[in-house]
């Protein structure tokens, strides 16, 4: 050997010796996966001159694909094409490849070995080696192919082989350091997550945990702002915003993030990722922009507060409707992230800010729960009260006993006016809703809200125009029957009785003519039919009174109009008036109680929400006899309420008021603790 070729292989050696070394380093840096193997396949290429390289990974069915690839791939090119047997060798000899587990080198036309029917179909060399792969549930999952031009000499092809088994073995050193820094990431997350679990439960007040869960839980999700809502009936309050000390109630970005809040929450979803660019449900689309227009926000998560129950394996139809009831009444706030910056919502991200929420809406459930206890306040303060700790003697328990029975008896023996409040609008009896009789469209409005009209005056006139066509067509027929009916008489006076032929002509006219006349007789009937419908389409007042719909000219004017729709409504305000009362239904049981046990009608007493400082007297008149769901879904009893109406200042139509029914005298005790008497006769005694 000359020392000019001495020194090339020194250089050579040099070299390859660089390029694994560099790999080394780069295997050890924050390097993305798909970045390193770029470098790996590169590096191959280089140190080995090599046509190609490949690398293999088989997908979840087992199914070989190329991951990547640098230069030369044999089954893709199309100048030196491969048949579909060569193809199937090609493939087989990679899937034994992958089984063998070993680094192997094979020439051109030949296998693994005689066993194995993998050929190399290929006019050049083979290298293949196992390789790592990161996040891939196999140990060694990748196959490296490298396609080189035949060595001259044995040993430079054992040299390619261990030069590619190195970094293939520096693969498996970047995976293994990249499942470490991940088992670190994952302790610290786990001691983070140990501290916020601590905190958030440590307090039964629910300020101090929501603002725990608002500042804590923004530096645990790593997010800019993290803001809780407390779920109060089926609207949502702001209660804590990370970083704010107090909630300022009168800010329009507090009340827009509410409105956006309960919105959401009505479509009953697991979470939302919400960006200011997508499209969303008109009924969300608007809150949210006008929210992001204040608060700068570029993006959000939305996530429901809620304690966790255990869930049923198998669920039908109706338990999974109680689930989703029981899920919404246990829902107790929801919690939102926001961003104010472009970032991408990473699994990390989201999978931290769903465990905050779950940890966070348990512990808010249990603050919540706790603060609802009956005396709360008042336990509270016993105890931390100092003379809970005073040793207690005889005197100080007889004495605490007397005390309790006096004030028991004091709630048993007196007496106090017991009354059953609801909620009720004030009407006119004579009232009348005016409905379109007939498809059609309003061509004339003769009255305004607030005008005085009589009865059987016109209020609106409606037109269809189908009604005119067939209108036209029957008069047009009528028409034209009646002058060829007058033609037909005419003919017949002309003719003679003593021409048999004349005879003949008049048998056939008079035939006509009967004929004729039924038709006319029949389009008669009809047009009579045709103007009792036009006659209809001319909408007039019931009686005399006072219009009430608001502004129904520009609504209804030259606008179709369906039949049976209601247009406006007329009352008389100067007859009687009375109270619509609505009673939930589980508490109708002592106004009939009270009802059978006086001999005169029951006494109401009401405010006006207008007039809060006078009341009014009214008796009931009569109440429903059956029960029905009332807005809110909870069962009602309807109550009519006689009232003297000149007595009343300012009575609308629809004016809401506030009624109590007096029920007679009950013990204090009962007055003041039947919310909780009726509870534990419910829920604990069950009857």
């Amino acid at each position: 050997m000359t020392t000019d070729e001495s020194a090339s292989i020194e250089n050579l050696w040099q070299e390859i010796e660089e390029l694994v070394l560099g790999l080394a380093q780069l295997s050890r840096s924050e390097i993305p996966s798909q970045k390193f193997y770029s470098e790996l396949l590169d590096r191959a290429v280089r140190g080995m001159s090599a046509l190609g390289c490949i690398l293999w990974v088989p997908d979840s069915s087992g199914v070989l694909v190329v991951q990547q690839s640098l230069g030369l791939n044999p089954e893709s090119n199309s100048e030196v094409p491969l048949s579909e047997e060569e193809r199937a060798q090609h493939r087989l000899l990679i899937q034994e490849a992958l089984q063998e587990n070993q680094p192997a080198t094979l020439a051109p036309r030949t296998g693994l070995s005689e066993k194995h029917q993998g050929k190399n179909p290929f006019a050049e060399n083979l290298i293949l080696c196992p390789v790592k792969i990161e996040n891939h549930p196999e140990t060694n999952t990748g196959i490296l192919e490298v396609i080189h031009h035949p060595p001259k000499s044995f040993a430079a092809q054992d040299g390619y082989l261990r030069f590619i088994s190195a970094l293939c073995e520096i693969a498996d050193d970047f995976c293994q350091h990249k499942q470490l820094q991940k088992l670190q990431e994952m302790e610290t997350l786990w001691e983070e997550f140990e501290s916020f679990s601590e905190h958030i439960h440590l307090h039964l007040n629910s300020q101090k945990t929501a603002y725990i869960l608002a500042n804590e839980g923004r530096i645990l999700i790593n997010c800019d702002r993290v803001s809780v809502l407390q779920r109060t009936g089926n609207t949502y309050r702001l209660v804590a915003a990370s970083g704010v000390d107090a909630i300022e109630r009168r800010s329009e970005s507090v009340q827009r993030l509410e409105k956006l809040a309960g919105r959401i929450q009505s479509l009953n979803r697991p979470y939302w990722v919400m960006e200011a660019d997508q499209k969303y449900p008109p009924q969300i689309a608007e809150p949210l922009h006008a929210y992001l227009d204040l608060s700068s926000s570029r993006s959000f998560m939305i996530f429901p507060l809620r304690h966790l129950t255990e869930e049923q394996e198998i669920e039908s139809d109706d338990l999974k409707q109680q689930k989703r009831s029981a899920t919404d009444i246990l829902t107790v706030g929801v919690l939102v992230v926001e961003q104010f910056h472009e970032t991408d919502h990473n699994d990390t991200l989201l999978e931290r800010a769903l465990a905050v929420s779950r940890h966070g809406g348990t512990a808010l459930f249990n603050a919540l729960q706790f603060e609802s206890f009956p005396f709360f306040p008042l336990l509270k303060y016993w105890s931390h009260s100092p003379t809970r700790k005073k040793q207690l003697t005889w005197r100080n328990i007889i004495t605490s006993v007397l005390i309790l029975g006096l004030i028991t008896a004091g709630l048993i023996l007196t007496p106090a006016n017991f009354s059953i409040e609801g909620s009720g609008t004030l009407q006119p009896i004579e009232q009348q809703n005016i409905f379109a009789t007939s498809n059609g469209i309003v061509d004339q409005i003769f009255v305004h809200q607030g005008e005085q009209v009589q009865a059987d005056s016109t209020l609106i006139t409606l037109r269809d125009s189908e009604l005119d066509l067939e209108l036209s067509r029957v008069r047009g027929e009528i028409q034209t029957g009646t002058k060829r009916l007058a033609v037909i008489q005419a003919a017949r006076l002309e003719l003679t009785a003593t021409d048999a032929k004349a005879l003949l002509q008049a048998n056939r006219l008079t035939a006509e003519e009967e004929e004729l006349n039924v038709r006319l007789k029949s389009l008669g009937e009809q047009l009579d039919l045709l103007k009792k419908q036009q006659e209809a389409l001319t909408l007039k007042s019931p009686l005399a009174g006072e219009v009430l719909t608001w502004d129904f000219e520009e609504k209804l004017l030259t606008r179709p109009v369906q039949r049976g729709q209601r247009l406006l409504t007329v009352a008389n305000l100067k007859g009687p008036w009375i109270l619509n009362m609505q009673i939930p239904d589980s508490e109708i049981g002592h106004i009939l109680e009270a009802q059978r046990e006086s001999p005169t009608p029951l006494n109401v007493s009401f405010l006006l929400l207008t007039d809060l400082d006078q009341t009014y007297q009214g008796t009931i008149e009569k109440i429903a006899s059956t029960a029905e769901p009332g807005e809110d879904g909870i069962p009602t009893v309807q109550i009519t309420v006689k009232l003297d109406h000149e007595s009343i200042k300012g009575l609308r139509p629809g004016a809401s008021v506030l009624p109590e029914v007096d029920c007679g005298t009950r013990s204090l005790g009962y007055v003041w603790l039947r919310r909780l008497i009726e509870t534990v006769q419910r829920d604990v005694l069950f009857f």
